[in-house]
């Protein structure tokens, strides 16, 4: 047998056992020379397949048990090391790599014992041992000099540079590794050259000369795909994901950096995989996924300490910092900024220390203490003056600008944020030019300079625009307008400030509900939920045995449900990060003229808007736009919602003592709906005539039931239609589908103890529609939702309801083995023209940043329905089955759903019922 044979039937034995039976057959072959072929054996896979190389360990461990030779020893230890470090066991690498070394030096093997010093470099740096890593460098440089080794020389450069790096050394990280490439290429030896251009582009991305690094990187990504090198392939994907980040192209960023970690996870390589889920926890928080990067921040940071990277654990600290101040929570981001700046600090890295007070300025401003925020700011900048990052000085300066700024300080603010956008477009750092565009704008304002405002506003809002364009994802798209809003809203206001309503209305509507319009949009692709059955399925026999569990179990699958949500979140923008970018043509902007066409003479749009605490309403009908401006305050609203609410909850048990009580408790309520009338409607209403309305909620005013609100002698619903809208936007689109009659209709209940007459309800239904197709008890299942939902026109769901304020994306739908989430409504195409969610609470939603709701109403509305009826309280059995016999019989005779449903609350009104029975329901669309 050739001794290379036997070196890999070593290497692909099962086991131990098998290995020493091969070495015993073969005693000839069992010496230095078979050890030096099972160590080249590992050098030459190690960055593409790690197990290979950890495979040539075992392999030589069972050789040095049968040879006593001292270089099968030391060669032993080499690989051992080298098997540590794609294992993550770096401390236990260092040690057997020097051990390695000082073996081969006993021998004789001067050269060679220079060898494991390079890979020692690697374990070290990732360590943070950074001055033992640059003396073990110049050691073996020392060594490969004097014989002329001039591949280990490149190599020890390499390592050399990816160190200074690390400490934000550029220039000298430029130095090595071009050394380092040049001795590579002259040797022909491919491999390593293409680390080498990997490395210098890296450097060249740190040093913002984009052109030179996309140059390298595409010369090494080609080079390692040929050579099929997969670690140093994840390497540079990672290292393109972030030059993308560097310069705001975020589809591209998210895609690259999570196939790099897919990759890295596959390889079974802990520290890296670590690193990139850092990475992509550090573009979810650049995105504003504050929740979801918290949440990978959280889980790593254990991790990254348990590993010894403590680089990165500070990095973790101060991004995770940086979620916080986002999510308000000032007094953890405080300590975990401190934290990480003592870390980075013991890394001997003042700009990294830098970068984390800048953040610390950053929460001083937001909580209004300028003073302060300005002094921090002042020095992180100062030690900013001779680093080698460009990117950190012009932050400062954007932020000691807007400090400054808030402080009066116009003039000393325009220099600094001037010097800001003009350096961030030169280096093509967006979120910069967007927030120093923005902030300029305000100082013109507030100078009373409009026209110069407006067009600084409208800048920010078109570089917004252009990051967010190829964002694939709701959720995505979703949170970066979030996190972009402010130049809108500045706009808005600076039209409203001179009067403009239209162009105001229109600011406004650029980004309200902007992502649910894109949803909404026909034209707009549906994404698939791709790979996240097997984690649906557990969900829903968790979700199923919940609704059977006794108090003891309900805690533990509680949890247990929590961390399956988390899993499937995660799963499903993963799969949105691997998308390529979208390049679907994007909903126009709100042309008032087109609405105003829409509305007819007969309807009026009432849309609210809320500033600083207090809501506004634009009022708009066929022929004219108006302004109401501070119409009621937040708290007021609050507070009149609360008694209102609690007068609803003495109804919701029902009972012979209630019905004792009924007109006192009617009377009760409809004290707090005239209140509610008078602080938002009184202004307005006796303009409209008998118009119909569409409501354009804003805030709490989402919780609001306009329709039941009482003038002192009638509820609005008397006098108007009324049915309501996510933006007018989102309306205009509803209502431009063409309108057709339900052909056929899918009815579907699931009772429990909470709502035991919804099969009843199904079978009144039934009578009215006797073609339905009729789903009730247990033949009302998940998936029989899912196989028939898309094919009817109309949809009719009896169950109960579930808003989650917690994760408003699985707020749920219970039928008879499991529930429908919004979530699963995304992955639904539906072409109902009504869904009804007979349930309770199904018209509840979480509202953020741009009035995006977040609730099941989102999730029908993205499927496709063109109308829905929800509800936004626990509805009563009794009365919600005659409701809906109600509404259906004027449904079926021809009058529209907002029409049928405003017929069954007049009948209800007509016979004096208290406002708790009729009032939930409300339509949309």
């Amino acid at each position: 047998m050739k001794r290379s044979t036997l070196a890999a039937r070593l290497i692909q034995a099962r086991n131990n056992s098998e290995r020493k039976k091969l070495l015993a057959a073969n005693p000839k072959l069992a010496n230095a020379l078979l050890a030096r072929e099972l160590k080249d054996h590992s050098y030459r896979v190690w960055t593409s397949d790690p197990a290979g190389a950890r495979k040539s360990a075992a392999a030589l461990k069972v050789l040095t048990d049968f040879s006593p030779d001292k270089e099968i020893a030391a060669l032993a230890r080499w690989v051992d090391g080298i098997a540590d470090i794609t294992s993550g066991k770096l401390e236990s690498a260092v040690k057997n790599l020097d051990s390695a070394s000082r073996l081969l030096s006993r021998l004789g093997l001067e050269n060679e014992s220079a060898q494991p010093l390079v890979a020692k470099l690697i374990a070290l740096a990732m360590l943070g041992k950074y001055k033992a890593a640059e003396f073990t460098g110049e050691k073996a440089l020392r060594i490969f000099g004097k014989y002329n080794d001039q591949l280990a020389a490149g190599k020890v450069e390499m390592n050399l540079s990816n160190i200074v790096s690390r400490r934000d050394q550029y220039k000298l990280a430029e130095r090595y590794c071009l050394s380092a490439h040049r001795r590579f290429k002259k040797l022909g030896e491919r491999s390593w050259q293409t680390m080498a251009e990997n490395g210098l582009a890296n450097t060249y991305a740190e040093l913002n000369d984009f052109k030179r690094a996309e140059e390298f990187y595409a010369q090494a990504l080609a080079n390692a795909r040929r050579a099929r090198m997969h670690v140093t392939i994840a390497e540079i994907e990672a290292s393109m994901g972030n030059l993308a980040l560097f310069r705001g192209r975020f589809a591209e960023a998210i895609r690259m950096l999570e196939s790099s970690r897919e990759k890295y996870e596959k390889l079974g390589m802990p520290h890296q995989t670590a690193i990139a889920e850092l990475e992509i926890a550090d573009i979810y928080a650049e995105l504003n996924l504050t929740s979801e990067a918290g949440e990978i921040y959280r889980r790593l940071i254990p991790t990254l300490r348990r590993l010894k990277m403590r680089a990165e654990e500070a990095r973790a600290r101060a991004n995770f910092g940086r979620t916080l101040i986002a999510s308000a929570n000032v007094t953890n981001a405080r300590a975990e900024l401190k934290r990480a700046a003592e870390l980075f600090e013991r890394e001997r890295n003042p700009t990294a220390s830098a970068a984390v007070r800048l953040r610390l300025a950053s929460v001083e401003l937001s909580q209004g203490n300028y003073s302060n925020a300005l002094s921090i700011a002042d020095a992180a900048a100062e030690s900013l003056d001779h680093t080698e990052n460009l990117r950190l000085p012009l932050s400062a300066k954007w932020l000691r600008g807007e400090i400054l700024s808030k402080m009066g300080r116009f003039d000393e603010a325009g220099k600094l944020l001037n010097a800001a956008l003009k350096e961030s477009r030169n280096f093509e750092q967006s979120a910069v030019t967007q927030a120093a565009l923005n902030s300029l704008g305000v100082i013109a304002r507030d100078m009373g300079k409009f026209g110069k405002a407006e067009t600084l506003f409208e800048s920010a809002i078109a570089s917004a625009e252009t990051a967010r364009a190829p964002l694939h994802g709701e959720e995505f798209r979703m949170a970066f307008l979030a996190k972009s809003i402010e130049p809108y809203e500045n706009l808005a206001q600076l039209y409203l400030q001179q009067g403009d309503l239209e162009n105001a209305l229109t600011a406004v509507e650029r980004a309200r509900s902007r992502s649910l319009l894109e949803s909404v949009d026909a034209g707009l692709k549906r994404g698939r939920n791709d790979g996240a059955k097997e984690l649906r399925e557990q969900l829903n026999w968790l979700y199923s045995r919940l609704a059977r569990a006794d108090d003891g179990d309900g805690a533990k699958l509680q949890r247990q449900i929590r961390d399956g949500e988390k899993k499937l979140a995660a799963h499903l923008l993963r799969a949105q990060s691997s998308s390529r970018s979208r390049t679907e043509k994007l909903p126009d902007e709100l042309d008032i003229r087109t609405l105003q066409k829409q509305l007819g003479e007969n309807r009026a749009l009432i849309e609210f808007i809320e500033h600083d605490g207090s809501y506004s309403v634009f009022v708009v009908t066929n022929n004219r736009v108006e302004y109401v401006s501070e119409i009621a305050s937040e708290p007021e609203i609050l507070k009149l919602l609360e008694g209102l609410h609690f007068q609803f909850g003495a109804l919701r048990f029902g009972g012979a003592a209630v019905a004792t009580f009924s007109g006192q408790l009617k009377s009760r309520a409809d004290s707090y709906l005239e209140e509610l009338h008078h602080a938002l409607l009184d202004r307005i209403i006796s303009s409209l005539d008998r118009r119909d309305l569409i409501i354009v909620p804003a805030g709490v005013l989402n919780y609001v039931p306009f329709h039941a609100l009482f003038d002192g002698e009638r509820y609005l619903i008397e006098s108007h239609g009324v049915r309501y809208a996510p933006s007018a936007a989102v309306w205009a689109k509803l209502n431009s589908r063409p309108a057709r009659a339900a052909k056929n209709a899918l009815l579907m209940a699931f009772a429990d103890e909470r709502i035991p007459l919804v099969d009843d309800e199904v079978k009144e239904l039934g009578k009215l529609l006797p073609q339905a197709k009729k789903l009730t008890g247990k033949r009302a299942t998940f998936d029989a939702f899912q196989k028939n939902a898309a094919n009817f026109d109309l949809v009719h769901l009896a169950c109960h309801g579930q808003f989650r304020p917690d994760n408003p994306m699985f707020s749920s739908l219970h039928l008879a083995d499991g529930w429908v989430t919004v979530r699963d409504l995304y992955y639904r195409r539906l072409r109902a023209q009504l869904v009804t969610l007979s349930a309770c609470e199904t018209g509840i939603n979480t509202i953020s940043a741009g009035q995006e709701i977040l609730g099941l109403a989102r999730g029908f509305l993205s499927a496709g329905a063109r109308s829905l009826m929800l509800s936004l309280w626990t509805v009563n059995d009794e009365a919600t089955t005659r409701l809906m016999k109600q509404f259906y019989s004027s449904l079926q005779r021809g009058a529209g759903v907002s029409a049928s449903l405003r017929i069954a609350q007049r009948d209800f009104i007509e016979r004096g019922e208290h406002p708790y029975f009729w009032s939930p329901f409300f339509v949309i669309g």
